[in-house]
């Protein structure tokens, strides 16, 4: 048990609430019980509808093609998602019953089944367990019994989410009223460009912390804050997630000439950069041209890694790949500038959690009500 009580004590009020006990960022013992209570409950983003799978026949699979599957992991979880021979989708856990090793590796296509790598125990797509090699003279074996541990799989436009938990609440329960706020950008065509790893030596509700305020923008950020009209910068908070909205200062006339988001009915702005944030740990930003999703992953108590995917819409002719390319050039040297000043900001926050002087603090009423949304979820999930 954590070396203090596990309790969050978050006021329903942002007026009278303190943040966070620093404890909760520096306990290596809480991480455990999060991974347990919010990160195997919750929606997690495994790949997307098109992940690549290899290679046969000279051309390239994805996971929309059957008989493909990759691998993922979830928190420390092994998962497996597959595409059976008759077009079903599904995900498992990727550990042997029988020892516990890998069932599969890596991606690719496959036959009708998956051999486990450290004794070859097979299993057919739809996770039956069919191939079980010397077990002769083994008493009250039930095959059936002993089949792959399945996972939920949910999809939404090109994300595939899984949850181990099977009363978790749905995936669209979770998104609530993202796909309708973010339904003028085209979402068909995307192709991801480009996947950068950073990581960060911070706990990582830090991180989450850091993303959900834009307070530190104008003392942090300053070409953010060079394009973004910041007194007209707000958050709104729903059941399982936030959306901040992040008016642009102006357009640039090659972006000008081609969008791909018409901003909902009633936006503020007619060139927005919208952000949402899904409890506990996926970030989605839309812009008129593309999209961008941070996956946050604790790795330790005090070491996270953060996953940035790229999408662009796929090039229709030589120019548009050019333009494209540009494009994608700007927008990753741009988040790569933020990413740099906001992974200083982190991993300083997580060296001052740490002192003798610091415990708690207050939240800011106009500019943190994210942050403290985001602290009162912890609560309910942590119990």
């Amino acid at each position: 048990m954590p070396t203090k009580p596990l309790n969050l004590d978050v006021h329903e009020r942002i007026e009278c609430a303190h943040t966070l006990s620093s404890h909760f960022y520096t306990d290596p013992r809480i991480l455990e019980v999060e991974r347990a209570n919010i990160f195997r409950k919750t929606w997690q983003l495994v790949g997307t509808a098109d992940q690549p799978c290899g290679e046969r026949d000279g051309a390239t699979r994805t996971i929309a093609d059957p008989g493909s599957y990759f691998t993922a992991e979830v928190a420390g979880e092994p998962v497996v998602v597959i595409r059976d021979k008759d077009g079903t989708l599904r995900a498992f856990s990727n550990v042997c019953r029988h020892r516990a090793g890998p069932i599969a590796t890596g991606s690719g296509p496959c036959a009708n089944v998956l051999r486990c790598q450290y004794h070859g125990w097979s299993y057919a797509l739809d996770g039956r367990l069919i191939g079980t090699p010397d077990v002769e003279g083994v008493e009250f074996f039930d095959r059936s019994s002993m089949g792959m541990f399945p996972v939920r799989l949910e999809q939404w436009e090109n994300l595939l989410f899984v949850n181990f938990d099977s009363e978790a609440e749905s995936l669209a329960t979770f998104l609530g009223e993202i796909p309708q706020r973010a339904a003028g950008f085209h979402f068909n065509d995307l192709a991801m460009v480009e996947r950068r790893d950073y990581i960060i030596d911070c706990n990582w509700k830090v991180y989450v912390d850091n993303y959900l305020e834009g307070y530190h923008i104008p003392i942090a950020h300053p070409g953010l804050m060079r394009e973004i009209d910041y007194s007209q910068y707000r958050v709104e908070t729903f059941r399982y997630y936030s959306q901040q909205f992040a008016p642009l200062r102006g357009v640039r006339p090659d972006d000008a000439a081609e969008r791909f988001y018409t901003p909902a009915e009633g936006s503020d702005a007619p060139n927005e950069a919208v952000y949402f944030w899904l409890f506990p740990n996926l970030m989605l930003n839309i812009y008129s041209d593309n999209i961008s999703t941070n996956l946050i992953v604790p790795l330790g108590p005090d070491k996270t890694l953060t996953i940035f995917e790229w999408f662009f819409h796929k090039p229709k002719s030589p120019n548009d790949r050019e333009r494209i390319a540009e494009r994608v050039a700007r927008a990753i040297a741009f988040s790569d500038e933020v990413q740099q000043e906001d992974i200083f900001l982190c991993e300083s926050v997580q060296k001052g959690l740490r002192s003798a002087t610091y415990d708690r603090g207050r939240y800011s009423v106009k500019r943190e009500n994210g942050l403290h949304h985001f602290h009162a979820l912890l609560a309910e999930f942590l119990g």
